[in-house]
């Protein structure tokens, strides 16, 4: 499969064009970009400046070189390209190209190529994809075609222009020859073009298989060897203030020195940079930046070149010095401007490369590296042989998702980028931050055990204890962080990542700061794994069961409702708890399903009950989750169910637990209003946990407040307990509501209830859930 995002292909992208092959730029360059955009047929043509004739400059063809005569251009797919700089046929090229001899030796069905284009934007050549069938290709396909095109037009140019330069040297020096046979003045000439000739050679020749720092070095070397020069510099404009340049080689008497920064105005250089050379005979030494410390007092020449991309913009200088003055300086200058164009185009190629490399490996939001750096600084520190231990801390912000909900993800970019700020803020010398993705930030920790860890990790979350301020806005930010340790939890980079990402989870299903891995996690979240899988299927399958527990009026004992609860039963788990399987289906984007499925049963199992000729008193109590609340079509899909069962909605009431109203209040409200206008019943689950507002309760379209089991169970015996079941009965009475209580065990929790004002309940003191024929059988009436 090919590479679909843009960090995976430009990271291919750069791996591969990070160095030059034997083979040369141009056969590597089409070998790299069929790899990386799995195409059969790569080329790199040179047309002629009349745009007659393409000459192939390399050719991948189904995984080998291969050679092509030069063609002409016309009524072929490349003189499209040279019209309109980018042409694409997606099938079918080659009848619609048949006089294309070079096209019709290939099994090309599909062609997109673009134009290779000059500095000054002339047509140069073009690069073609084709392949044997029609072309499927990743996304930034264009950016990496923009990018190759920049990289073969640099390299074209500078081969057009040295072979240029080298039949002007070669006619001039026999023109010169001829005419010193007759005229002994010229001979110094000869001499000097011999020079030049020369320094052609060593451009051409010496650092042709150097790229990078080793191809400027050898470069400025071989320079001033050429020109007989005592100093050679290359020196690029600083990306924030371009008054300000710095060295990035420098040789004195042959000699490799130390870079350094300088400031331009007043001195030659800027001179090069504002009308693009600058020449000084004598006296150089007293305009030379004081930065150099009097390194230099002895020079007496000159000569400086600007060094722009091929968009014309400037990215810096080259030049020479002299000790002695100098006198005819148009050798110099021209060797200077050839030397100036190969490292133009080299340090052009060196932009493209960190852009590139800037794609494949920061993430833009936070500038911090990105997952695919943080796995390769992972692996090389696991390789490394000083590397005894190290400890890896995987963070995920909490409830991160609210601010995107309610912010907006604009303001919510932000503040993963002010959180990346205070993360790099708070770690020490030596510990890598990532950004892995979403929410989630990885610090990685050499040489540190459990202790040092943990105090990383304190550190972490105290740098965003305060609110942040992002664009006058307040937001509170905490964070979940998962350790684990080499080499005593994991072996290897992708296990050591596994095992924090297991100990993050515990740390945020048990409301900690920071846990740190242990063997026990790992099977549990195995379980879950294997619960969430079987899970799955049998939502798919409907393979899971209802039952029903009564609810009763407590004065009588009469049977006034019933809830319908899942329960679950596989044939590899066994019977499985819904306090396992339901908090997995909400983690795991399930419990909407599941939750769908058990209103459908419900309405199914009211509709066979009426055709045996049973019917229930009140109404069948359904849950409904609060991530169910977030469907828009939530009620169309409950009226549905209920019109294909013939149900009518007031059997139903649905219960929502007094967390999920508070998770949107004002959604919530105006969907209770909703299906309460259309007849269902509404009852507020776990009340007395979820700490929601009384003026939100007094607006939510309710008919019936549940009081939560964790109360009722107690409350005879815990003062606190008995008080918030009274002040909730007194409250639910005063508002219009009645009160149910949940997990009733015993006579004198209901005499107590009674006294308080609840006259419903239900428990294990009169019934514990039951299949849908226990629940006939014990319960219904005909």
């Amino acid at each position: 499969m090919p590479p679909t995002t843009a960090p995976e292909i430009f990271h291919q992208l750069a791996d591969k064009l990070s160095y030059v092959s034997e083979e040369g730029f141009f056969h590597h360059l089409v070998r790299s970009l069929a790899d990386v955009l799995k195409v059969d047929y790569v080329t790199v043509e040179h047309v002629d400046s009349h745009q007659e004739i393409a000459t192939t400059l390399a050719m991948w063809s189904q995984e080998s070189f291969n050679e092509r005569a030069p063609y002409f251009v016309e009524a072929t797919p490349c003189q499209q390209v040279a019209h309109l700089t980018k042409f694409f046929v997606p099938s079918q090229v080659r009848q619609k190209f048949p006089n294309d001899k070079q096209l019709a030796a290939t099994c090309a069905e599909s062609y997109l190529g673009i134009a290779i284009t000059a500095s000054d934007g002339s047509f140069l050549g073009v690069i073609a994809l084709m392949h044997s069938s029609p072309l499927v290709l990743p996304l930034y396909t264009d950016d990496v075609l923009r990018i190759a095109s920049a990289l073969a037009g640099s390299e074209l140019s500078r081969q057009l222009a040295e072979s240029h330069t080298r039949e002007r040297l070669l006619y001039k020096k026999r023109e010169l020859q001829r005419i010193g046979r007759h005229n002994k003045v010229l001979v110094n000439t000869i001499h000097e073009q011999q020079r030049f000739q020369h320094a052609v050679i060593n451009v051409a020749t010496a650092v042709s298989a150097e790229n990078g720092e080793a191809f400027l070095h050898q470069l400025t070397m071989h320079m001033a060897e050429a020109l007989f020069a005592e100093v050679g510099f290359i020196a690029l404009l600083d990306e924030q203030n371009t008054d300000i340049a710095h060295t990035i080689t420098l040789y004195v008497n042959g000699q490799l020195q130390d870079n350094f920064a300088y400031y331009l105005p007043g001195v030659p250089c800027h001179k090069v940079m504002v009308e693009q050379e600058c020449v000084v005979h004598e006296g150089a030494a007293i305009m030379l930046p004081r930065e150099s410390n009097g390194a230099l007092s002895w020079v007496n020449g000159y000569v400086g070149r600007r060094l722009d991309n091929s968009h014309g913009q400037p990215m810096g200088l080259i030049g020479v010095m002299f000790k002695k003055p100098l006198n005819d300086v148009d050798i110099v200058r021209n060797v200077l401007q050839l030397f100036a164009a190969r490292a133009a185009s080299e340090l052009e190629r060196q932009q493209d490369e960190t852009r590139i490399r800037q794609l494949a490996f920061c993430d833009p939001g936070t500038q911090l590296p990105n997952r695919a750096a943080f796995m390769r600084y992972l692996e090389r520190e696991f390789a490394a042989a000083n590397t005894t231990r190290l400890a890896l801390l995987l963070l995920d912000l909490n409830h991160f998702k609210e601010i995107n909900d309610t912010a907006g993800h604009d303001l919510g970019d932000l503040v993963l980028k002010a959180v990346a700020r205070s993360f790099a803020s708070s770690l020490g010398k030596g510990e890598f931050l990532a950004r892995l993705g979403g929410d989630e930030f990885v610090v990685v920790c050499p040489g540190m055990e459990v202790s040092g860890a943990l105090t990383t990790a304190q550190r972490l979350c105290d740098s965003i204890v305060r609110p942040l301020i992002v664009e006058q806005h307040s937001f509170e930010v905490s964070v979940g962080i998962g350790v684990s340790l080499y080499p005593q939890h994991a072996a290897t980079p992708l296990e050591l990542l596994k095992y924090a990402d297991i100990a993050m989870y515990q740390a945020k299903r048990q409301k900690l700061a920071a846990c740190v891995f242990e063997p026990w996690m790992g099977h549990v979240i195995a379980e879950q794994l294997l619960i969430a899988k079987r899970l799955a299927s049998a939502i798919a399958g409907k393979q899971l069961s209802l039952h029903f527990q009564p609810q009763v009026d407590l004065s009588s004992g009469l049977l006034i409702g019933a809830e319908a609860l899942c329960r679950w039963h596989d044939e590899e788990l066994g019977d499985v708890s819904p306090g396992k399987f339901i908090p997995i289906a909400e983690e795991r984007g399930m419990i909407v399903a599941l939750g769908y499925w058990v209103f459908e049963e419900a309405c199914r199992q009211l509709s066979q009950w009426r055709e045996q000729g049973y019917s229930m008193p009140g109404q069948l109590a359904i849950n409904i989750a609060a991530q169910q609340f977030d469907e828009e079509d939530l009620v169309a899909n409950l009226l549905d169910s209920c019109a294909s069962f013939n149900i009518e909605p007031s059997q139903l009431s649905l219960e929502i637990t007094e967390s999920g109203i508070m998770d949107n209040p004002e959604k919530a409200i105006a969907m209770t209003e909703m299906l309460k206008g259309h007849g269902l019943g509404l009852s507020i689950d776990d009340f007395g946990t979820g700490y929601s507002s009384l003026a939100y309760l007094k607006r939510f379209a309710a008919d019936k407040i549940k009081i939560d089991i964790s109360f009722v169970r107690d409350m005879l015996t815990s003062d606190n307990d008995r008080v918030i079941v009274a002040t909730i009965i007194a409250m639910a009475n005063t508002l219009g509501l009645e009160t149910i209580a949940e997990g009733i065990e015993n006579q004198n929790q209901i005499g107590a209830l009674l006294a308080m004002g609840c006259t419903q309940g239900q428990g294990y003191y009169f019934d514990r859930p039951l299949a849908a024929e226990q629940f006939v059988q014990r319960w219904l009436r005909p």
